[in-house]
């Protein structure tokens, strides 16, 4: 098994060209990177809001 945390974006677009080059599925490989790209941006997006919108301290 990968530590897939561990892996840069590129690292994981080629694990994922590898995968179709070998017969995988293309729908199911591309889905994949898509949902990662997404949920690092989301998460990303969240930690910014967090930090920009946190109450301000009243001292």
């Amino acid at each position: 098994m990968v530590d897939r945390d561990d892996e840069t974006q590129e690292e994981r677009a080629l694990r994922a060209l590898q995968s179709i080059w070998a017969g995988g599925d293309v729908g199911q490989e591309s889905s994949k990177l898509a949902d990662e790209f997404t949920d690092a941006h989301t998460d990303r997006l969240k930690g910014w809001a967090r930090r920009r919108f946190r109450p301000r301290d009243p001292s």
